[in-house]
């Protein structure tokens, strides 16, 4: 029972930092559950997957009524990242992969530094490579008016971006969350509220088809897995309620999401050491 009670609060805690950064939390939540609560590391992927449809979809109930989702960058992404996954699983056999995951998590620990260093800047404008690419053809203008902004995308680009993280998903085992957030907001200089709700909305589509997937490969027990996606629905209630109350800027999300990032980091080399028994 103290188990059980334990699993719970900390699902709480992960689900309610998962909203505030747009990660969803299962990066953070398998690792917890292979190396504290002796899960096997199928059934701890599946409880995980499973916990993130309630949690996705209660952030995305808000942000909905809050009209900070952009359903548009989301139908760019979600397809050709869903395609990369399948890519990903068949380089598996073909790529060192234990090589490349270490390499993976040096890459988002040291997108995370990058973010806490530079959350406080100014963005610049009308410089750099990708401020270029973003006015080659396929590029549009994005207007928010609830929320008085506007950027430009480029839809080929961010089609791109989405196989990218995909395939990185797909190869590695993690979900594509934690890259998609930082590079609509870095990238495409997307307002990182508006980032976050539609990763959050995104996550919806993913879990679904994990859930699929794992549960007719067996990953799944209900007996576990429906307590903590209890306890994933009450942390995303609870982070909806911490971002009313704290007023989330631009500056203080970013910084937020350089800490899931290095946190991130060090749970994927907690599951590389985990799956290769080291």
């Amino acid at each position: 029972m103290v188990t059980e009670l334990l699993i719970f609060l900390i699902g709480v805690a992960v689900s309610a930092f998962g909203v505030l950064i747009g990660f969803g939390g299962g990066v953070f939540m398998v690792p917890i559950l292979i190396i504290f609560f002796q899960f096997p590391i199928e059934l701890a992927i599946g409880s995980a997957m499973c916990a993130l449809l309630p949690a996705s979809v209660i952030s995305t109930a808000f942000n909905f009524r809050e009209k900070s989702i952009d359903y548009v960058v989301a139908s760019l992404l979600q397809p050709t990242s869903m395609l990369g996954t399948v890519i990903g699983a068949f380089l598996v056999a073909y790529m060192p992969v234990l090589q490349m995951q270490f390499l993976f998590a040096l890459f988002v620990t040291v997108t995370g530094v990058y973010m806490l260093a530079t959350y406080k800047k100014k963005q610049k404008k009308k410089k750099g490579m990708l401020y270029r690419i973003n006015r080659m053809p396929t590029s549009f203008i994005r207007k928010n008016h609830s929320r008085h902004t506007a950027y430009r995308l480029n839809g080929s680009l961010l089609a791109f971006l989405g196989l990218c993280t995909g395939t990185l998903a797909g190869l590695f085992g993690v979900g594509g969350g934690f890259l998609q957030t930082p590079l609509m907001i870095k990238a495409f200089k997307i307002p990182s509220q508006i980032a976050i709700s539609t990763s959050l909305f995104i996550l919806i589509i993913t879990s679904l088809t994990g859930i699929s997937s794992h549960y007719w490969l067996g990953h799944i027990d209900w007996t576990r897995s429906l307590p903590l996606m209890l306890a994933f629905a009450v942390g995303a209630l609870l982070g909806k309620g911490l971002l009313k109350k704290r007023a989330s800027s631009q500056q203080s999300s970013e910084r937020l999401i350089g800490v899931g990032l290095l946190l991130a980091g060090m749970s994927v080399v907690a599951h590389i050491f985990i799956k290769y028994d080291f």
